[in-house]
């Protein structure tokens, strides 16, 4: 369905755009460019990718805008280390209370796998599934800016074609070679503004915020661990406590947890 669905937009915004090519323009606004730059590459990200994986683009960006996985973690840090404080005194409801509170859904389910106490390869691979599901939003949003980030262009230099050939067939009307080189050249400035100012941006922050979302799923999981091998509490302090002066926050994370 989404195949066909993305073909009629791609047909439907070269139609469109037909319409209003002979259109007047002003300065560095152009109908005939805006609809094809806008309608196109749209209609082929649609054409290339389910719907599912075009609303798991949408859940990843969301979580980009409204989530900052350098801020969580000192938060989780200091969850951590009180959780497994708990867990020590063997406090199952004090330990459950702290994870029912964390927001983080891989702290509360390895977690509770700790106070359950599970061997420890399974939670290593418990998490491990739980952390591919928790990112691939990040990937897939990635994917479909970069998708955009190449039809952006790729629709600029087709536009441009267009416009040179209707330049080309009104060569003898020097009233329209004015016009229609700028078209041209609008449709290449268009796709190269879209793709290098908005979509691949957005992809690298995409990126960034996934990989930084994939540290903080690794240093939960290694702390989690150290609590279900029953290493000793300073070690679980030493996994954030050296993540957050990779992050630039110094010893925060680590003087909260040692506070809780």
């Amino acid at each position: 369905m989404h195949i066909v669905i993305g073909a009629l937009i791609v047909v439907g915004s070269f139609l469109l755009a037909f319409q209003y090519m002979t259109a007047e323009f002003s300065g560095f606004w152009n109908l005939y460019s805006a609809i094809l730059l806008i309608g196109v590459p749209i209609g082929l990200t649609i054409l290339t990718y389910p719907f599912g994986s075009l609303w798991l683009a949408v859940k990843g960006f969301a979580r980009t805008l409204f989530h900052n996985p350098e801020r969580d973690r000192e938060r989780l840090a200091r969850n951590l280390v009180a959780f497994g404080r708990e867990v020590r005194r063997d406090r199952g409801v004090a330990a459950s209370a702290i994870l029912e509170a964390e927001a983080d859904p891989l702290f509360r389910h390895v977690g509770r796998l700790v106070i359950q106490q599970t061997d420890a390869v399974e939670i290593e691979v418990d998490s491990m599934i739980l952390g591919r599901r928790d990112l691939e939003s990040f990937r897939v949003s990635e994917r479909v800016l970069a998708s955009l980030g190449d039809f952006a262009p790729a629709m600029g230099m087709i536009g441009t074609v267009i416009g040179l050939i209707q330049l080309l067939a009104n060569m003898r009307d020097f009233e329209k070679l004015g016009p229609g080189m700028a078209i041209a050249l609008l449709t290449t400035f268009y796709g190269l503004m879209l793709a290098h100012l908005l979509y691949l941006p957005l992809s690298r922050i995409v990126a960034d915020r996934g990989n930084q979302r994939a540290e903080n799923l690794s240093l939960i999981v290694e702390g989690m661990l150290k609590l279900a091998r029953r290493r000793p509490i300073h070690e679980v302090e030493q996994v954030f406590g050296v993540a957050s002066t990779h992050a630039g926050s110094g010893t925060d994370g680590l003087s909260a947890g040692r506070q809780s």
